[in-house]
């Protein structure tokens, strides 16, 4: 069994938000998802802020605390920056997640003389490199190394089972680092359940047998017991790696521009995963190199949870901004032609990255078969290829912004929920839709969003007034301009919003009202400043 270095910025999600913002290292910061705190700085909780809060109560035990939005894209990016120093001092390594790093403990013996020399080694270049903590924790499996590196523990071989089995359930959350498409909601409902069955630790979910965890609580349940048990995925085997597939850009001219290096990125992993899925194989881990027309280089090995072009252009982007923000500190080492580690030339180093990338690869690092795939993998023979180049080729002839798509995001009216992101690039949210937003329009949504002045009115002719007690009168015709009259035959309750978005400067007053008319068209209305607006269209 391999064993795995883990490399771990303690609070990376406040640590990530502290640096974005420019504030000093003594500031309390924490960093919310859903409405509750998910990180906090060590000079937040140590005045009593803790995960799983409200702003609220975190504030009045803190008033200077500084809350952020989680943002997977900043956390990331400014991840990626120092992990450069990495490069140069092992063979390899693979970042795990926002924060977490695994090395091979096989790559640290040829040239440290024990795991604790090549700990110590590797925790002065980073802290020296980024000013960060570091955790450091070393296991059988990369799950256990990142539970022994979040307590700065050294499991010794064979001994991860024994160390799982007195960890508590919640440490199950780890699954949340090592692959991001597990939903967190679904995973705390899971681990909430293991606790009211008693299963208090690890090891008693370890106790079970596999045939009862999967018939019960199905394919998320047993991965969580083969993370207890001190299983892991074994490595895929070399001989399915019987030619090495790459696919290569060349960009001409080199380019600067991260966006477009992304936009290329994702031309080049649809033909790497192209060839990938001819072979039967699936691609669990990439490798990319970024080259300058001066030689300079640069080389990552990303963990992939799927085959999908938009991971690959997200990967790459973070790679280059960090390549870049990395040459530009003092005392930074980067690549030379070959892998080799340069010294402190940072003023052409900086300008090698600064004349742009002329050629990008990437290479498929890992490759396993398939073991089960309950869908046609990855949307083969779904009759949308024609689709997705006709697609592409627009965002290549006009744009990424040429093609956008919708997505929810978080707001109380619909034309605040929408949120329309170039296709094919990861949605970034100004507001979060899983957070509470009172006083928002309850579900279904609108399928038409609009802002139509029009009239309605009472049986008498009159303009039905709302106010906060209700309506004073009941509606009986909707005028809508271009559209004509329609008789309503039915609505809802009147209910009344106080709107301060996003400053308390522009504070709004609405009432909103929903219709139904005669002939089945149903509609979302909203009076402010003595005027009724038609705001969205049911289907």
């Amino acid at each position: 069994m391999s064993r795995t270095l883990a490399l771990v910025v303690p609070d990376w999600l406040a640590v990530a938000a502290a640096i974005e913002a420019d504030l000093p290292p003594t500031a309390p910061v924490a960093v919310l998802r859903a409405g509750r705190l998910v990180s906090a700085t060590a000079q937040a909780r140590a005045l009593g802020v803790e995960r799983g809060m409200r702003a609220r109560a975190a504030r009045r035990l803190c008033p200077d605390l500084s809350l952020f939005p989680a943002d997977p894209e900043r956390e990331a990016r400014h991840f990626a920056s120092v992990t450069e120093v990495l490069t140069g001092a092992v063979a390899r390594f693979t970042v795990l997640g926002a924060g977490a790093v695994g090395v091979p403990a096989e790559s640290l013996r040829y040239a440290h003389a024990d795991e604790a020399a090549a700990v110590e080694v590797l925790l002065e270049s980073l802290t020296q490199d980024s000013g960060w903590e570091f955790l450091p924790g070393i296991a059988d499996t990369v799950p256990a190394a990142l539970l022994a590196a979040q307590r700065s523990h050294r499991v010794e071989p064979g001994g991860t089972p024994a160390f799982l089995a007195e960890l508590p359930v919640s440490a199950l959350e780890v699954l949340r680092v090592l692959d991001e498409t597990v939903e967190e909601e679904e995973l705390l409902a899971l681990i909430s359940v293991f606790v009211r069955l008693g299963l208090r630790t690890l090891g008693d979910l370890a106790a079970l047998t596999g045939e009862d965890v999967s018939t019960r609580f199905g394919e998320l349940g047993l991965r969580c017991r083969r993370l207890a048990c001190g299983e892991e995925t074994p490595a895929p085997p070399e001989h399915l790696r019987t030619v090495e597939l790459c696919a290569a850009a060349a960009l001409d001219p080199p380019t600067p521009r991260t966006d477009v290096l992304a936009f290329r990125a994702r031309t080049a992993a649809a033909e790497l995963f192209a060839a990938v899925r001819s072979r039967g194989l699936v691609c669990t881990q990439v490798t990319v190199r970024l080259q300058t027309p001066a030689g300079e280089e640069n080389t990552r090995t990303w963990r992939l949870e799927e085959m999908e072009e938009a991971r690959i252009a997200d990967r790459v982007r973070w790679q280059a901004e960090g390549w870049r923000a990395n040459v530009r500190r003092p005392g930074s080492r980067t690549q030379g032609p070959g892998g080799r580690a340069e010294g402190d030339g940072v003023d052409g180093d900086a300008a090698a990255v600064d004349e742009g990338i002329a050629l990008l690869t990437l290479i498929a690092a890992e490759l396993a078969a398939p073991l089960a795939a309950p869908r046609p993998l990855f949307g083969e023979g779904s009759g949308d290829d024609a689709v997705t180049h006709s697609l592409e080729r627009l965002q290549g002839l006009f744009g990424p912004d040429a093609v956008r798509v919708p997505v929810l995001q978080g707001g109380r009216d619909p034309e605040e929920t929408d949120l329309w992101t170039p296709w094919q690039q990861r949605p970034q949210p100004l507001r979060d839709p899983a957070a509470a937003w009172p006083g928002a329009v309850p579900r279904p949504h609108p399928t038409r969003v609009l802002r139509t002045p029009v009239e309605l009115l009472d049986a008498r002719g009159r303009d039905v007034v709302a106010r906060p007690s209700g309506l004073d009168s009941a509606p009986e015709l909707l005028r809508i301009p271009g559209v004509g009259a329609r008789r309503v035959v039915g609505h809802s309750e009147v209910w009344a919003a106080e709107i301060a978005w996003p400053e308390p400067v522009e504070r709004r007053y609405l009432s909103r009202l929903q219709v139904l008319c005669e002939d089945g068209s149903a509609y979302l209305l909203a009076r402010e400043h003595g005027r009724w607006r038609l705001r969205g269209e049911y289907a």
